[in-house]
């Protein structure tokens, strides 16, 4: 079984295939393979959301063409995913989607840990009400500030802090994930951003700590090993998917954002 893991640009996970924590909870035979995005860009607005959904389909089409058995994106945003369920006829699955279509297993009521500030607060938002899972949300704690992401495209020195393990990232997150236990009366904890898989299971909660990546992978395993394809909901362009694919090579000459701002938490959990 092949698993493309779509949209990652940590250089901890693009091309070299399985991350640690992800393989640790495969099944066995499950091979994971990492399709980044050719032209990344930081999502500061719906804009660049969009851009990036544009990106995230690109990579998940050409992961279906390699041969994969179903697709995971590696984004709580689950950047391009009503566009890639459409291009594509296996089994797509969002890291968000899984996780809040998963949570109330759990109980009713889960708050959100997240490293971005809450000026970006309107991508959990719109991947909860996609779900039908706003309700169940009681609060979203950020342990990044708006500094982080304010007056430029790449906030370097955050990433730098990130990637030498400089600052207290995570004592910072687990703060947020021991404050969320004692205060929100909740049933879970859902981490709001896939980089941070790799600390995922250093954190430590009398309440579920849930790796939406990890959930992800779990999902797309099962679909794939049932045989659980979907539905053909539309009759797909091949004119359509191969402009797709040009209009992101041209955007990728232009040059990009770089990674996500947060993703070298992958480099401080070394």
């Amino acid at each position: 079984m092949k698993i493309g893991l779509v949209g990652a640009t940590q250089a901890a996970v693009a091309g070299l295939g399985a991350p640690a924590e992800l393989a640790a909870i495969a099944a066995p035979g499950t091979v994971i393979q990492a399709f980044p995005t050719r032209m990344p860009v930081f999502a500061h607005s719906p804009l660049e959301f969009a851009m990036q959904a544009l990106n995230t389909a690109e990579a998940g089409v050409a992961a279906a063409a390699a041969g994969c058995d179903a697709l995971v994106i590696n984004s709580f945003s689950d950047y391009g995913i009503a566009a890639l369920k459409a291009a594509v006829d296996i089994p797509v699955i969002g890291a968000a989607e899984a996780t809040l279509r998963f949570v109330p297993t759990l109980g009713p009521r889960f708050s959100i840990v997240t490293v971005w500030p809450p000026s970006l607060d309107y991508m959990p938002r719109q991947v909860m009400r996609d779900a039908g899972a706003e309700g169940g949300c009681v609060r979203i704690r950020h342990v990044g500030t708006e500094e982080v992401v304010a007056g430029s495209a790449r906030p370097d020195g955050y990433v730098s802090a990130l990637q030498h393990a400089e600052g207290d990232i995570v004592a910072r997150i687990q703060a947020a994930c021991d404050a969320a236990a004692a205060e929100d009366g909740v049933d879970a904890i859902i981490l709001g951003c896939t980089c941070m898989s790799p600390i995922a299971a250093r954190l430590r909660s009398r309440l579920p700590i849930l790796n939406p990546l990890a959930v992800a992978l779990k999902v797309a395993e099962m679909q794939a090993v049932l045989g659980l394809r979907p539905a053909a909901a539309a009759l797909r362009r091949l004119p359509s998917l191969a402009r797709l694919s040009q209009m992101v090579a041209a955007g990728a000459v232009l040059g990009s954002d770089g990674d996500c701002a947060v993703c070298a938490v992958a480099a401080a959990a070394e």
